[in-house]
């Protein structure tokens, strides 16, 4: 089972007491037998099979009983398939709540539709709703893959990709707004709002939950994250940290101070960090002389991490300081700025105030301008 599906399995108590009792009535046709149907969930740490075999005629029933209303997902082994046989197991997710949930679909759980429950119409309401995001995201990454070799094609889809993922996050919201006391709304805030980026967004959106979701095991573990997030905020002091820079010498965020500085969290493999180079490149150049400084901050990791992260530098004509200690994602720094994708930034003035955020291009060549 991998660790996105063990995550998103997980029970999420909201104030119900009483016990959910459910039946799983599902209808699938052009099965090849003999075919298995499982319902996979997570219970007070443990992991939760249930399976039957799909009738000839397609047609499968299970039930069972949960503490609370949760996401389950079921999946679907034809041929004689097991479980987890292979890396994308046919399934869908669906939540376990009292009432009969009905999955339908022509051959596949991958285009089931399902309903019944007032959960499980909540999904499939949410579902449709992306259904065309979806199809432009496959249709984009197929794009940029054919665009292999043309950075500057590439570009232009990240930009149509960034643009398209802000209309689907309206969408999500929007869902949200409309779902208060619906806990497909706190999955998808969870999935798809990320404090560190969203903090405002995310903060409205969870304070328009219902008492009952807030007050919830992963409610409170989100407020908890938003919390953390308000402390990198524009206004707050940066926090600070030491790490080895290409020499190995030890070098601190604090050594910083009396200069504007930009902590600029990057890595050789990222194609985004190193089309933004030059700009940030532009931008040290224009303003190195006017107190203002960059301290590149490297994700590198893996094989011949180091050599990988100067030869980097090297290319791309990065002057400032580089500190990292070559553990990619598995770095201390990681957690301490929450940091979920790069390229990001932090621009600091000379107390370690952090006085803007993801600063890129023009947008960090118009603030420089401003302050300097």
């Amino acid at each position: 089972m991998n660790k996105v599906m063990i995550t998103l399995l997980a029970a999420l108590p909201f104030g119900a007491l009483a016990q959910q009792q459910y039946t799983i009535n599902g209808t699938v046709t052009k099965v090849k037998f003999p075919a298995t149907v499982y319902v996979v969930y997570q219970e007070k740490g443990k992991m939760n099979f249930d399976s039957t075999m799909v009738a000839p005629n397609g047609k499968f029933t299970i039930k069972g009983t949960v503490a609370n209303p949760m996401k389950a997902f079921v999946m679907l082994g034809q041929n004689g398939e097991k479980l987890n046989s292979k890396p994308n197991p046919d399934q869908v997710g669906i939540y376990l709540e009292n009432g009969t949930i009905d999955i339908t679909s022509p051959d596949s759980l991958f285009r089931a539709n399902v309903g019944g429950t007032p959960l499980n119409k909540d999904q499939q309401e949410m579902i449709t709703l992306l259904a065309p995001f979806k199809k432009t995201e496959a249709q984009l990454n197929a794009d940029f893959k054919k665009a292999e070799g043309n950075k500057e094609e590439q570009a232009q889809l990240e930009q149509v990709y960034e643009s398209m993922a802000m209309a689907k996050l309206q969408i999500q919201a929007g869902f949200i707004e409309k779902h208060t006391n619906s806990l497909v709304s706190l999955n998808m805030l969870r999935a798809a709002f990320n404090p560190e980026q969203y903090l405002e967004k995310s903060t409205e959106l969870f304070n328009s939950l219902s008492a009952d979701l807030r007050a919830s095991a992963f409610g409170k573990a989100y407020a908890e994250k938003l919390e953390k997030a308000k402390g990198l905020t524009v206004g707050n002091i940066a926090p600070d940290f030491t790490l080895k820079n290409t020499k190995d010498q030890e070098v601190s965020l604090t050594s910083f101070k009396g200069k504007y500085v930009l902590v600029d969290f990057w890595a050789s493999w990222c194609g985004p960090c190193r089309r933004e180079n030059p700009n940030v490149v532009k931008a040290y150049q224009k303003y190195k002389t006017k107190n203002f400084t960059v301290l590149g901050v490297s994700l590198d990791g893996g094989e011949n991490a180091k050599q990988k992260w100067t030869d980097a530098i090297t290319k791309d004509g990065l002057a400032w300081e580089q500190v990292s200690d070559l553990m990619g994602w598995e770095s201390a720094i990681v957690q301490l700025y929450h940091i979920n994708a790069v390229p990001a930034n932090f621009l600091l003035d000379p107390t370690g105030k952090i006085i803007g955020r993801d600063l890129r291009g023009e947008e960090l060549e118009a603030k420089l301008a401003a302050i300097l």
